[in-house]
């Protein structure tokens, strides 16, 4: 009897499915690992920060919310088969330069951070940088979010809780975070 090739994408569905409703009936009670932690996040804490002096903080949702909240529409094309669809989203969420000040990077009147550069960290590990003079010196830093909604709802176990946006690059995708973890606030080595 010939055995049926293995269908790997619904594998994969299948996975993501399980893994997803796992997340959802346990949430609250378990905090995704991040690459950035150095030890174990209270299930509370959706975003662990590290700035320059070596500190880290821990933010919860309510610790987010304390911050003046931003809301951005977002009109974006998918072409399928030939056929143009036209899509509004709205995101609700943080400025990023907002989130570091509540962390503790306080950029205000010193030379040396003109050089530092901030990381966003995802849990399956994928990294995006940018400098300071993107985020404080540049119309750039205006259109940095971290995302904890989309369309009036909690984002989905794929993309969250929280994600980071960088809505003015020309290429979204290479600085779209998913599933953001952690924020390091770091000096370029020096040459």
């Amino acid at each position: 009897m010939a055995m049926k090739p293995l269908d790997r994408s619904r594998t994969m569905r299948l996975r993501d499915a399980l893994l997803a409703a796992t997340i959802t009936a346990h949430a609250g009670v378990y905090a995704l690992p991040c690459p950035g932690d150095t030890v174990p996040r209270d299930a509370e804490v959706l975003l662990t920060t590290h700035v320059a002096d070596g500190s880290a903080r821990g933010l919860k949702r309510s610790d987010l919310e304390s911050l003046p909240p931003r809301q951005v529409r977002l009109r974006r094309t998918v072409e399928r088969d030939g056929a143009r669809d036209d899509q509004i989203l709205s995101y609700g969420g943080w400025l990023l330069r907002d989130v570091l000040t509540l962390a503790g990077f306080d950029d205000a009147g010193r030379r040396d951070t003109r050089t530092w550069v901030v990381e966003a960290m995802a849990t399956d590990g994928y990294r995006a940088v940018f400098s300071w003079g993107e985020l404080y010196n540049s119309a750039l830093g205006e259109q940095v979010y971290v995302i904890g909604s989309q369309d009036g709802r909690a984002l989905d176990v794929t993309a969250g809780p929280l994600a980071l946006r960088s809505l003015a690059d020309q290429r979204p995708g290479p600085r779209h975070v998913r599933n953001l973890c952690a924020l390091a606030v770091r000096p370029l080595p020096a040459r």
